[in-house]
């Protein structure tokens, strides 16, 4: 019979406050709508042409996020990435974080479809244009699946299941702490027809963070997920029917 690896020692508790979580989201969304403003500079036409471009601003708003983890959330208090849990953990929680990660592909789609048929109207995904500025490419998917596969999962990991959960655990059972910060992070991302979806994403990257204690299995998720879903994408567009 199936069982999960033990628990891994409890991680300290975060001194971080609620202040700091409070400014570290003004900046957030102050430095995010500076970027787009520069984007929409540099694009007057309303989108960004070119797979450098396009890739550049998603490496620089990681970054932006990562560095403002840095210097708002760690550094005052002298955290190291590992008090927020990125620390290693059992290899069983890696294989887990897989196969979860490619389950919830087709059970997160059929959701999709159902918001949609509540809505009665197909709603195209504004995010879908940004993974293949150029269309069909082997180079753009190569890096498409670098950055939306590998490094926005490690970032958005790090800020939502890593501070933002982990400071709400510090004040609530898990049973509160896990739905707010899905919401959380289904909001931020500001695609308001995927809410459902994102929100039972972060509830799954959030008992999966809980469980292991760690945050390698909600990145390998996280990243497998985005992943599964960018080849899908990028097959459609290779065969010609898009999305």
């Amino acid at each position: 019979m199936f069982s999960l690896p033990p628990r891994l020692p409890p991680l300290p508790v975060l001194p971080v406050r609620g202040r700091d979580l409070a400014l570290l989201l003004v900046a957030f969304f102050a430095g995010f709508f500076a970027l787009g403003g520069g984007a929409r500079l540099l694009a007057p036409e309303g989108a960004l042409a070119g797979l450098a471009p396009v890739a550049g601003l998603i490496v620089l708003t990681t970054l932006f996020m990562l560095s403002l983890v840095w210097v708002i959330a760690l550094r005052p208090y002298g955290l190291r990435l590992a008090d927020i849990g990125l620390r290693p953990t059992y290899s069983t929680w890696y294989r887990l974080a897989v196969a979860v990660g490619l389950l919830c592909v087709p059970a997160f789609s059929v959701l999709n479809l159902g918001v949609q048929s509540l809505l009665d109207a197909p709603v195209e995904n504004p995010q879908l244009r940004t993974l293949a500025p150029d269309g069909f490419s082997w180079t753009s998917l190569v890096v498409m699946l670098l950055l939306v596969g590998v490094l926005v999962p490690f970032a958005e990991e790090i800020v939502f299941r890593g501070l933002v959960f982990g400071w709400l655990r510090k004040h609530l059972r898990f049973a509160y702490a896990a739905p707010l910060s899905a919401i959380f992070f289904a909001s931020v991302h500001m695609v308001w027809f995927l809410v459902p979806v994102l929100a039972c994403m972060g509830l799954v990257l959030a008992a999966i963070t809980e469980r292991s204690g760690s945050l390698w299995p909600a990145i390998i998720v996280h990243g497998t997920f985005n992943s599964l879903m960018t080849i899908t994408f990028y097959t459609a567009l290779a065969s010609g029917a898009g999305f």
